[in-house]
């Protein structure tokens, strides 16, 4: 190669080294605050929207748990009167009022709404005298885990939707979740040499 070649070769790889790295600085310059920018941007985005449809998940539970509350709560109503009931039935509570004249049936009924479990005790001591406190014991016994069922019923009914719906948006919202990668480095040119360099 002639020494004319060889220096127009040398101007050239010099020449494309200098635009090379003037660019290449502005380049990273720009793009920090511009990948900054748009990662703040998404970020905002996405915790809205997680923020808004965990409201109203929990708005929708709030309102689930009414409907809940109140047929849990006429529930547990009912299981006590029925044991009420099996208690009076049970140990004849109805022929401590000789002075009553209509039917067993009747007075059970009517006495299971308005009388108490004091009220109806009260009668069972009266009636076995010691025998009264282990018969007390069981219907208590008999009577909370009557209600406990009622509780863990509701629970499931009002759990199990609930969380399978915090469950559906939970999976939604991290689907739509964008990961956010670094941006790649700038390519050198096809034709730079390093053996050129000053």
């Amino acid at each position: 190669m002639t020494t004319a070649g060889m220096a127009a070769r040398i101007a050239r790889t010099f020449l494309q080294e200098s635009v090379y790295h003037s660019i290449s600085p502005a380049a990273n310059l720009s793009n920090p605050t511009t990948v900054t920018g748009q990662t703040r941007s998404s970020t905002n985005i996405e915790s809205r929207r997680g923020s808004w449809w965990q409201a109203a998940w929990l708005i929708a539970a709030l309102a689930y748990a009414v409907p809940v509350t109140y047929f849990a709560y006429n529930r547990i109503i009912e299981v006590s009167r029925q044991a009420r009931e099996r208690l009076i039935v049970q140990y004849r509570l109805w022929e401590l009022h000789p002075e009553y004249q209509g039917s067993p049936r009747a007075w059970t009924r009517f006495a299971a709404r308005l009388l108490t479990d004091g009220q109806l005790m009260w009668r069972v001591r009266a009636r076995y005298g010691e025998l009264a406190t282990e018969i007390e014991l069981d219907y208590q016994r008999d009577l909370a885990i009557a209600r406990g069922e009622v509780v863990a019923i509701a629970l499931a009914t009002w759990g199990a939707p609930v969380g399978a719906l915090y469950l559906l948006g939970f999976l939604v919202a991290r689907r739509r979740a964008v990961p956010h990668r670094p941006p790649a480095p700038p390519e050198k040119p096809a034709d730079y040499d390093s053996r050129y360099r000053a």
